[in-house]
């Protein structure tokens, strides 16, 4: 805690009394004099002894003792080298013992210009001085009410130093936390000594309410052209001391003050008010006087560095006070304009639309504008000089006036005004209708031309060079459209826009048509079961009989040729599918305007198949009475009875019409009477397209009884009955083999 007050005592930013330190040359004289503060938190400025202007910013609380007894009590420094002083680096410690220097060193030099006048000023209007004000400094300066005098004194340096008061408007004083620390209740005449001091400092910087101390802080006074042509402007002293001060144009360069009351009226001509266009300062020296700080300020500071700086009053360097202004000029020069009345050359009534362009004497673009409901068009803020303006498009069906008009703006005719009309103009329209393919030209097109209201302007056909004119249409935009196409060709519906901009135009349009194309329609089908078949080429012939096209039937068996003009062709199937006939003929059609569209249906039939059986014994005689089986079968595993059949007396067994790509096999169930059943399949296999007849000769061997006696004969009989089945085998087989290799 006593740490805590032997450094707040020497803190003289924070509190209202302190000690400050004497010269190299006298002892500190110390009055012990009483100077009540409260704990206070303060914001202030410390300004150091290095180069840098910029102060660090600190925080720090005074912690005040109620009763300030022995050992407590703050105190101030009254004299240094017999001169009273003032602490100007807040927050630094002094010492009393310290021998203080005056040169040039110090935080001192490191302040701003504005707070040195600033300090300059508060010490010319403070304790013991009083330049300004009140006399207060008293002969008793031993008693308390000096002591507040001082403390007074040194709030309002601590006040400009920290920033909490302006030193280039002393008017506008706002709250100062040094003043709010003191305890005003225990120190009465502290807050009065503050407030003359304040006022002092006012009345010391009196200048006119709209100027400034500073050139830097100056607002700007602008000036505006006048009924005369100059510019001026009039400014009024709130303050009442315009009279002190007298403003003056240093080099009669066309600028003038004039003063009248409060009044203070700034002329410049209108020449002077082109070098306004930047702000120029001005300068009037008032009659009361200001403060010189390197003539005022005494300046103290200790050669160590430990301890603060302190200031003390000359009681010189009186300056008279100076006020600023700056004053600025827009320069406007005069402006002119052109307005164009523009009517129909026929009924005289406004026409509304019309684009004219400005051109500047140089002829460079400078502006569009277009002719309102009145049919007028203003080009406005004209620069003096010549220009030249010309028409650039007019509304649809006036022909445009592209004449250069020449106007030139002055002073004595800033307004210029004409008139202009505009005239309905009259085109034509050319319309050459042709083949689409050849481009040879049509006759007998019907056209019909639309107005842009949707009547119908004209009407008519083109001629054997296949053109149609349409003449004297008023300028505008139009609709054409063919009603009527010519003989055996398509009919074009479409409607065409034709613009007739231009008077005396001779619009060209070319239209075509499509010749009128029919087609073929072939529908290709199995002659049996009438489906479609899929797969089947036809060939195209003209009537020369030379190719076309080829074309191949769909999923649904149709086939189209289209795009095909009226005359006589042929078809021809040239490729079918597996399984079919080819049906090569030759068909031949005609297409007609009156039958364009050509629908057939071809018939191919499948192929079938033939499978012959021939029924033999071992000498090739035919065998009657042969039941054979027919069977087929999807997968070879599963088979379905077809038919059964006997051989006739031929020994043929004939099976017809069978299916292409279909498995068959042929079992005999019964032999001929007296012949042994054949007991493999006489046949087993496919029919296929590229072979779809087959015949099997297939041999039956002689069935004989075998003795039941036990004879010898039986061993013979045996014996040759075995050689001759063994014998037929062999003979069947082969001849088998060979019919069907065959």
């Amino acid at each position: 805690m006593k740490t805590m007050k032997r450094f707040t005592a020497l803190i003289l930013a924070l509190v209202m009394a302190a000690m400050l330190a004497v010269s190299a040359y006298a002892a500190t004289v110390v009055v012990k004099y009483k100077v009540y503060v409260y704990t206070s938190q303060l914001t202030f400025k410390q300004y150091d002894y290095s180069s840098s202007t910029t102060p660090s910013t600190r925080n720090l609380t005074i912690l005040a003792d109620s009763s300030l007894g022995s050992g407590s009590a703050l105190y101030h420094v009254k004299y240094v080298n017999g001169a009273l002083a003032y602490c100007i680096q807040p927050g630094v410690r002094s010492d009393d013992s310290s021998n203080y220097v005056q040169g040039s060193s110090g935080c001192w030099y490191n302040l701003p210009a504005s707070v040195q006048s600033g300090i300059a000023l508060a010490l010319a209007c403070g304790y013991p001085s009083a330049e300004y004000g009140t006399a207060y400094g008293d002969s008793n300066s031993s008693d308390i009410i000096g002591a507040e005098k001082w403390a007074a004194t040194q709030a309002v340096i601590w006040d400009l130093i920290c920033e909490y008061r302006s030193p280039y408007d002393y008017r506008s004083w706002g709250s100062s936390p040094f003043y709010n620390c003191v305890d005003t209740s225990r120190c009465p005449t502290f807050a009065l000594w503050y407030s003359e001091i304040v006022d002092a400092m006012q009345s010391a910087a009196d200048i006119p309410s709209f100027a400034a101390t500073s050139s830097r802080w100056c607002d700007t006074i602008e000036l505006t052209k006048d009924s005369s042509g100059n510019y001026s402007a009039s400014v009024t002293d709130t303050n009442g001391v315009l009279g002190d001060f007298n403003f003056s144009s240093n080099n009669g360069n066309g600028i003038t003050f004039s003063q009248r009351g409060n009044t203070l009226t700034i002329t410049a001509t209108a020449e002077a008010a082109k070098g306004l266009s930047t702000e120029k300062t001005y300068s009037a020296t008032g009659s009361a006087y200001g403060i010189d700080p390197d003539e005022a300020v005494l300046c103290w500071y200790d050669s160590t560095g430990k301890y603060q700086s302190l200031a003390s009053y000359t009681g010189t360097g009186l300056d008279p006070v100076r006020a600023y202004i700056k004053i600025k000029a827009t320069v406007t020069e005069d402006k002119g304009s052109l307005t164009i009345n523009k009517t129909d050359a026929d009924t005289g009534k406004a026409l509304a639309g019309v684009t004219y362009r400005l051109f500047d004497s140089a002829g460079n673009k400078i502006a569009d504008t277009t002719t309102g409901t009145g049919g007028k068009a203003v080009f406005s803020d004209l620069p003096l000089g010549s220009y030249t303006y010309q028409e650039i498009s007019a509304p649809e069906g006036y022909v445009v006036d592209d004449t250069k008009y020449p106007i030139t703006i002055t002073t004595s005719a800033l307004n210029i005004t004409a008139t202009h009309t505009n005239a309905l103009g009259k085109a034509g329209v050319e319309i050459s209708k042709v083949d689409a393919d050849s481009k040879s030209p049509l006759q007998g097109a019907g056209f019909r031309l639309y107005d842009a209201s949707g009547s119908q302007a004209a009407e008519g056909y083109t001629g054997t060079n296949g053109k149609l004119t349409f003449a004297d249409l008023k300028l505008g935009s139009y609709t054409c459209k063919e009603f009527q196409a010519p003989t055996g060709y398509e009919l074009d519906d479409t409607a065409f826009p034709v613009v007739l901009n231009q008077n005396r135009q001779a619009l060209k349009v070319t239209r075509e048509n499509k010749l009128i194309t029919g087609s073929i329609e072939i529908l290709k089908v199995d002659a049996d079961t009438k489906q479609p078949l899929a797969g089947v080429v036809y060939r195209l012939f003209d009537t020369e009989g030379n190719k076309i096209a080829d074309g191949t039937t769909d999923a649904n068996g149709k086939l189209i040729f289209d795009n095909l003009k009226p005359g006589s062709y042929s078809y021809q199937e040239i490729s079918t599918v597996a399984g079919y006939q080819l049906d090569d003929t030759k068909y031949d059609f005609s297409l007609t305007s009156e039958n364009l569209n050509v629908k057939v249906t071809r018939e191919n039939k499948p192929v079938k198949g033939c499978l012959t059986v021939r029924k033999v014994d071992v000498t090739g005689s035919p065998l009657a009475g042969a039941e054979l089986l027919l069977e087929t079968s999807t997968d070879g595993q599963t088979w379905t009875e077809v038919s059964r059949i006997t051989s006739d007396k031929t020994g043929i067994a004939k099976w017809e019409n069978l299916k292409i790509d279909a498995q068959y096999r042929v079992t005999e169930t019964k032999a001929p009477a007296g012949y042994t059943l054949m007991a493999e399949p006489l046949f087993t296999g496919v029919l296929e397209a590229n072979s779809p007849d087959i015949t099997i000769t297939a041999c039956n061997s002689v069935g004989f009884v075998l003795p039941f006696t036990g004879g010898t004969g039986f061993t013979s009989c045996f014996l040759f009955a075995a050689l001759a089945l063994m014998a037929g085998v062999y003979f069947c087989k082969k001849s088998a083999r060979h019919e069907m290799a065959g």
